[in-house]
């Protein structure tokens, strides 16, 4: 009888599926919207789509650090810094899946059939 007095009723599920969608991170990622749009897609066109959003998250800091330094009001230095870090990491994550995939096909050519 207490406890209820003290907790708040609030469901937590029905605020989050009203505020953002459960695709979110997949519609805001390198691409990994691209592979479940269609089952169909050609490992070329998965490939071009996740280098191209990688080239944009790159671009994206310096885009930022020029409005940031023209005296734009929109642009803050934390969403430069933010922008920076994002493309970091995402240069760091192509860099590791690259060498994973070489390793990959390395360990598949040494099959011996």
């Amino acid at each position: 009888m207490l406890e209820s007095k003290l907790v708040p009723n609030i469901n937590i599920f029905s605020d989050l599926s009203r505020s953002m969608p459960i695709d979110e991170f997949s519609q805001k990622g390198f691409g990994v919207s691209s592979l479940s749009e269609s089952p169909d897609s050609d490992f070329k066109t998965v490939l071009s789509g996740l280098v191209s959003n990688l080239n944009n998250e790159v671009q994206k800091p310096d885009q930022l650090l020029n409005q940031q330094i023209t005296g734009s009001s929109e642009v803050d230095i934390h969403d430069v810094m933010a922008a920076i870090t994002k493309a970091e990491l995402g240069i760091t994550m192509a860099s590791q899946i690259t060498s994973k995939v070489v390793n990959a096909y390395n360990t598949v050519m040494q099959i011996s059939i």
